[in-house]
């Protein structure tokens, strides 16, 4: 059996999970349903044409899709648009007889494509990435950069004089679970907590930056390209982790790119064996899963003074990060934008504050950290909190209600 016929053969095993899947999208139109049924109930219908009519039903679902409100979107909607594009792979790898890196690269792009506009099946919420899965034992690894890929801190971040209006955020060493609860859940309190994360894989193996090129680099992620979500010209853009780090993380001089709040690991799963959810995560008000999100980008990446809803581990796994944070009490001092969208972001920008275009500022309380690899922030609920990169940086953000 060849290596095309091996994983043609192993992602055609989802295929009865797949077809129990189309009462999830029993409200989609007559044209589209037929085109799937067909090619799903029998696979000997899946020709060269097959492949215009499936790529035709995924475009026609992707513009659906990006109508309107994101979240305002009907789930049968992206939910066939990650039944399509299950059969568009299998087209793909069968009327493509040789293996080559091209091939396996077009598959990876068609998959990803499909988890970042699709939605998880109910009859295999993993469809898309397990089908990845199936691929990256047969991608080929060859990581050149001309520059050394680990990542390493000049001393200079490590001192930093004390900023204006703020004091040093309190350090506890791996607080007992009654403690942290008592002391910081319960009092609304942040605090950076040490030797929490000794244990965690990445904390070695993400150090060298070509280690996530060799085990994901050809899969296609988000970027946020610019100053910050603020500026006018932030835009996003999709490319490949390995362009992702080749383009922004080793080039100083280009746009600044931001893998920023992203569900990385729910892509690439193969990523989430080096991490381990906090404990002090446990202390949920619902039986809602914690939102993991991805923070990798190059130094001097920013996230302007913000505050979200609910509480907030960011556990820094490589270089360090200069993070000022707020009390929600001192919201009339950071002066919020007053526009809906940016009603959770304020116009402070705390390194370096104008205090006669913001005099109510010099009210404000905050405090301050240099937050290093192997520490986490808790962040309460609603506190303001304004982030800088101090060199390349991957961080990890646990939400929970």
């Amino acid at each position: 059996m060849s290596a095309r016929e091996e994983i043609f053969d192993k992602i055609g095993k989802f295929r009865t999970s797949v077809i129990s899947a189309l009462t999830e999208i029993a409200e989609l139109d007559v044209t589209c349903k037929s085109i799937i049924e067909q090619h799903l109930n029998d696979s000997n219908s899946l020709n060269s044409k097959s492949i215009l009519k499936i790529q035709a039903v995924i475009d026609y679902m992707y513009e659906q899709v990006n109508i309107g409100n994101w979240k305002e979107v009907r789930l049968y909607l992206r939910k066939t648009l990650t039944v399509a594009t299950y059969l568009r792979l299998k087209a793909h790898l069968k009327f493509n007889e040789i293996l080559s890196d091209d091939i396996i690269k077009e598959a990876l792009r068609i998959i990803d494509f499909g988890i970042l506009f699709g939605c998880p099946l109910d009859a295999e919420p993993n469809l898309l990435q397990l089908c990845a899965s199936c691929l990256h034992s047969f991608v080929k690894h060859d990581v050149q950069h001309g520059v050394d890929t680990k990542v390493v801190l000049k001393s200079e971040s490590q001192s930093k004089s004390s900023p204006y209006n703020c004091k040093v955020l309190d350090i506890l060493d791996c607080p007992s679970m009654e403690h942290f609860f008592r002391n910081y859940i319960l009092a609304e309190k942040p605090v950076v907590l040490d030797n929490c994360l000794s244990h965690w894989p990445a904390l070695t193996k993400w150090q060298d930056q070509s280690y996530f090129i060799k085990l994901a680099g050809l899969r296609t992620v988000s970027i946020e390209l610019g100053k910050d979500y603020t500026d006018s010209n932030w835009t996003q853009k999709l490319m490949t982790l390995e362009d992702f780090i080749k383009n922004h993380i080793y080039n100083e001089n280009g746009t600044t790119g931001y893998l920023a709040q992203y569900q990385l690991f729910d892509q690439i799963p193969e990523l989430r064996k080096d991490i381990i959810e906090p404990e002090y995560c446990c202390f949920s008000e619902t039986n809602d899963p914690v939102d993991v999100m991805a923070w990798y980008g190059p130094k001097g990446t920013v996230s302007p003074l913000h505050h979200d809803p609910k509480k907030n581990l960011l556990a820094q796994v490589v270089g360090e990060k200069l993070v000022f944070i707020f009390s929600p009490q001192d919201s009339e001092f950071l002066y919020p934008h007053e526009h809906e969208l940016l009603n959770n972001t304020a116009r402070i920008d705390p390194r370096t504050p104008n205090f006669e275009k913001f005099p109510k500022y010099k009210d404000a309380n905050g405090y301050y950290c240099m937050l290093k690899a192997g520490q986490m922030l808790y962040i309460p609920p609603k506190w303001w909190h304004f982030v800088e990169s101090q060199s390349v940086s991957f961080s990890v953000s646990f939400w929970w209600e």
